[in-house]
């Protein structure tokens, strides 16, 4: 029998289970009620009655949010959805083994998706961590998932190299489609990641020689000052006059203009070039670093603030965030004019 008492500004509730005791710290005498009698249901019951699936939703209601990309969440509640529900979504969680567990992550490894078991691991065991913390479970047997896996081998991203940049210039210039052909230009002229490119809209055009990609929309959540170069200026005059007045975004969706193109949009694109295997839009970064740096033109911290890449030093961070801005101005166009002339050269 559960027993409710009054502990400083709340109320305590407890019970013994196999000699142990169990208590919970409440505001209201009404939550720690609450709570006794689920937990004395569950004893009758032989446990607690919340299946691993039932949790799981709870987690992703709480956790999705807090993830600032759609594709994140897409990817972490799919990954739940796809390979852990029907498998063990309906076990309670008192039932779960830890054999259980490991063959959820073993398949999916043999399947030849090495990574995404190891995350899948990792979700399994923040949504039995979350059980705990509600207090549904004392504990559980998902700790340490990713050491029954083999190892991921790291593989390179595909990518050209600059001595092959002129023949992947010319070949988009030569692309059909105008919006998807003004879009893979601007990402060599900005080398953005892909996602940040495609969902850029008008209203963060400040001025003419200046874009800001506001912090939610960026992979660290700071906001980012992209510099104009001529040529990208001319690039979005190109991609104004072809924009529906009713649309927002720079690159529109032509089924949808109120939409902007789709994740994979320039990337097949550079499939149907010739480039499957050998390229992909996000590479055009590492290209732009090789080259910059390699230039000895321009300051490595100038490079990194333009990369938009995360700054260990988190003083160092606040104080640099808007620094480097002229010589990022001069790199920007400098490398705008170092992929145009790459366009008038053979590939040697």
């Amino acid at each position: 029998m559960a027993s409710i008492t009054h502990y400083g500004e709340g109320w305590r509730a407890h019970l013994f289970v196999g000699g142990r005791r169990e208590s919970r710290l409440f505001k209201l005498r009404r939550e720690a009620e609450r709570w006794a009698a689920k937990r004395e249901a569950e004893l009758r019951g032989g446990g607690t009655a919340m299946t691993f699936g039932e949790a799981a939703e709870r987690w992703l209601a709480q956790h999705l949010p807090a993830l600032s990309h759609a594709n994140s969440q897409r990817t972490a509640e799919q990954s739940i959805r796809d390979y852990v529900r029907p498998v063990i979504g309906r076990q309670r969680l008192n039932e779960l083994r830890r054999a259980d567990l490991v063959d959820v992550v073993r398949r999916v490894a043999a399947a030849g998706k090495g990574e995404t078991a190891h995350r899948l691991g990792q979700r399994i065991r923040a949504i039995l961590d979350h059980a705990v913390d509600h207090g549904d479970i004392e504990s559980h047997p998902g700790a340490g998932l990713s050491r029954v896996l083999p190892g991921v081998e790291k593989t390179p991203m595909a990518a050209v190299t600059p001595a092959e940049l002129p023949a992947l210039m010319q070949s988009i210039d030569r692309y059909p489609e105008p919006v998807t052909r003004l879009g893979l230009l601007l990402l060599a002229h900005t080398f953005l990641r892909t996602s940040e490119l495609i969902g850029a809209q008008w209203s963060e055009i400040r001025d003419p020689e200046t874009w800001v990609i506001p912090e939610e929309r960026m992979k660290r959540g700071l906001p980012h000052v992209v510099p104009l170069s001529g040529r990208v200026q001319a690039i979005l005059e190109e991609l104004r006059e072809m924009t529906e007045e009713e649309s927002p975004f720079i690159l529109a969706s032509r089924q949808n203009p109120r939409c902007s193109i789709s994740n994979n949009t320039l990337l097949f694109a550079l499939y149907r070039l010739g480039y499957k295997g050998r390229m992909t839009g996000h590479r055009f970064r590492a290209i732009a670093s090789t080259v910059l740096n390699e230039s000895k033109l321009w300051g490595r911290d100038a490079i990194e603030r333009q990369l938009a890449h995360r700054e260990a030093d988190q003083v160092r961070k606040a104080y640099h965030r808007a620094e480097y801005l002229e010589e990022r101005r001069k790199m920007m166009a400098w490398w705008s004019d170092y992929l145009d002339d790459s366009r008038s050269k053979t590939q040697e």
